[in-house]
């Protein structure tokens, strides 16, 4: 019975190794990352020169990639909105293409989508919720040059990563409407649930800047006639 435990095994990872390079196997037409970022004084930095992090989970996470028939070690870069993987010893990025537009990380139970629309800038985005009204996040992450020290008493200055305050999304079967900060914009952009929404939001105190205040909020709409 061990015997045939152990063949199983053995089976199911060679079958699983071989459905991962298969996918990589079209590595030909992925790019391969490049340790570096340009500092706009033209220096060549590596990321781990830099403080702070341009990743949202700097190791790599066992993912599911649409598209790919076996799940990949994967991470996103929020600098430069690219999707990682991790294969043996090199990381290649995934194409941005519908072929490969939705990845799923198990362990943090996060869904990260390729969105291409004239309504909002192409690139990755968190899917939070989905119905009628789904509501989509945005990251991005800005480098901050760093400064030489002036004299004794003034310290140099790190380059750094620098988190941007996320910008949420809500999605109808027309559009992409941008959440703005004012509850009556957000009313305006949706007439036909205009007073339910103030009155909603006043209720229940929901801040536009606040994901749980706006997952409250959607599944609201969804739930209301």
């Amino acid at each position: 019975m061990k015997t045939f435990y152990t063949l199983a095994f053995t089976l199911f990872t060679m079958v699983t190794l071989s459905a991962q390079a298969n996918f990589f196997n079209e590595a030909f037409r992925f790019n391969k990352f490049i340790d570096r970022v340009s500092s706009p004084q033209g220096e060549q930095l590596r990321y781990g020169d830099i403080e702070g992090s341009a990743y949202l989970y700097k190791g790599f996470e066992t993912a599911n990639i649409e598209g790919a028939s076996s799940a990949i070690r994967t991470r996103y870069n929020t600098y430069t909105d690219t999707v990682e993987l991790l294969n043996d010893d090199d990381i290649f990025e995934l194409p941005k293409s519908q072929k490969y537009a939705r990845i799923s990380f198990p362990k943090t139970r996060t869904v990260l989508v390729y969105l291409n629309s004239s309504d909002i800038p192409a690139g990755y985005y968190f899917e939070l919720a989905t119905g009628k009204y789904s509501l989509y996040k945005k990251m991005k992450t800005e480098y901050r040059a760093g400064a030489k020290a002036v004299n004794s008493f003034t310290p140099a200055i790190m380059p750094r990563f620098e988190n941007l305050n996320p910008i949420y999304y809500i999605k109808t079967d027309s559009q992409f409407v941008k959440v703005p900060k004012n509850v009556k914009e957000l009313a305006t952009a949706f007439p036909e649930k205009s007073a339910a929404i103030n009155d909603f939001v006043k209720k229940n105190k929901v801040k536009m800047t606040q994901e749980q205040d706006l997952l409250k909020l959607i599944n609201f709409m969804n739930s209301s006639n």
